[in-house]
């Protein structure tokens, strides 16, 4: 074939092929137009990480559809978006992994009509009718195969709590439930937890944080 038509037609190759891979750059749960973080530029500049972002996006919605519990999976999904495991990541094979785990968690969500989605909720301590001054709070998500996701925050406010004597704990990972209580053990922490009506009960826990620190009490559903 003569150089003369060759150029040409190498070019229109080339030109086509740019344009199919554009759409793959600009797949990402957002406009990458208005990119401003370091992560969103990384998403946006690497095709198979905004294939999985787009993923991640569409397995949150289904898990809100399919939970019916809105308010805990967005305060979920934003602390786990603020996590130091994400946030530290720096590269697109690190982000891809914990986009890749965390589709599984969230595809794991139990439907509304589950056993485990009764224990859907954002809880608040109460003590003597009142918010604990101490305070505690729990978000909990039901899970597939009788699992459930918690995070929690208690404080402790000492008798100098002005100066600096608070001492705080909390709870980040998945319960297993057993004849009819939640049961957490992870990263030294242990707690178990009851429903009851218009909130549940944590029974005991150990080692959730500092130096008297606890969450157990009564807790009301918000």
């Amino acid at each position: 074939m003569p150089t003369t038509l060759v150029q040409p037609l190498l070019r229109l190759a080339l030109a086509a092929l740019f344009a199919a891979l554009a759409p793959l750059a600009s797949a990402a749960s957002f406009d990458c137009a208005k990119a401003r973080s370091a992560m969103e530029k990384l998403i946006c500049s690497d095709a198979p990480l905004s294939a999985l972002d787009e993923q991640l996006n569409t397995a949150f919605k289904e898990a809100i559809t399919r939970s019916k519990a809105r308010p805990q999976l967005v305060q979920w999904q934003r602390e786990w978006l603020q996590s130091y495991e994400v946030t530290q990541c720096k590269n697109a094979r690190c982000l891809g992994q914990e986009f890749a785990g965390r589709i599984a968690l969230l595809q794991s969500v139990a439907p509304a009509t589950a056993a485990s989605a009764k224990w859907n909720g954002a809880y608040t301590r109460y003590l003597q009718g009142k918010p604990d001054k101490d305070s505690a709070s729990l978000a909990i998500v039901g899970l597939q195969d009788g699992k459930a996701y918690l995070a929690g925050d208690a404080v402790w406010y000492g008798p100098n709590a002005a100066n600096g004597q608070v001492n705080v704990g909390e709870i980040r990972g998945v319960g297993t439930l057993r004849n009819g209580l939640l049961a957490y053990d992870g990263d030294g922490c242990t707690a178990t937890l009851a429903l009851q009506r218009g909130g549940l009960a944590v029974k005991d826990d150990d080692g959730c944080g500092g130096m008297r620190v606890t969450f157990v009490g009564e807790y009301r559903r918000k």
